[in-house]
């Protein structure tokens, strides 16, 4: 999420780019390529990241470079290197705003966690095959075998919690 909106966004927006910092900054005027500096010239990163520092969407701008595994330039003040270092972490997140927006139909860009999460929630839902499919981007038979496999899971934690009473009732150590 980012300042001046509600909720993710949407896969596919750029209207964030009109607001950002980098979009009116002086320096960009002068230097077009500031944002795409060489690795040595630590000057021109400074600059640039000094502009991010202060732009109202940058965090839009970061998600985006890393929903998108985007390897050049400064994005959301940081740099690629330092992106791809981010980008483990940032696949990895489980943003339930971000599922919950999924699952009330907006087309949000899912992280594989939070793709899992939402299969979760569809499956006890009862979510219809279709509407998960095109969440995922993906075919109606292969929502039903995740959809089977989260029920699997589901009946075996349930099978494990009823083990574990059992063995606790009998002075079993569980």
């Amino acid at each position: 999420m980012y300042e001046g909106r509600i909720g993710p966004r949407i896969r596919g927006d750029q209207t964030w780019q009109e607001r950002a910092a980098c979009a009116v900054a002086a320096e960009v005027a002068r230097d077009p390529d500031l944002f795409f500096p060489t690795a040595a010239d630590d000057q021109r990163v400074a600059l640039a990241k000094r502009i991010c520092s202060s732009c109202q969407v940058r965090m839009a701008c970061l998600e985006t470079a890393l929903d998108c595994g985007d390897t050049n330039g400064i994005r959301g003040g940081m740099t690629a290197a330092e992106r791809k270092g981010a980008r483990l972490g940032f696949e990895r997140r489980c943003d339930s705003v971000r599922v919950m927006a999924a699952l009330s139909g907006r087309d949000v860009h899912l992280t594989g966690a939070e793709r899992q999460e939402f299969v979760r929630l569809a499956s006890r839902s009862g979510t219809a095959t279709l509407r998960v499919a095109e969440v995922l981007k993906v075919s109606e038979a292969h929502v039903k075998k995740l959809v089977r496999r989260e029920r699997r899971k589901i009946a075996g934690a349930s099978q494990g919690e009823q083990d574990a009473s059992y063995a606790t009732a009998e002075g079993v150590p569980a």
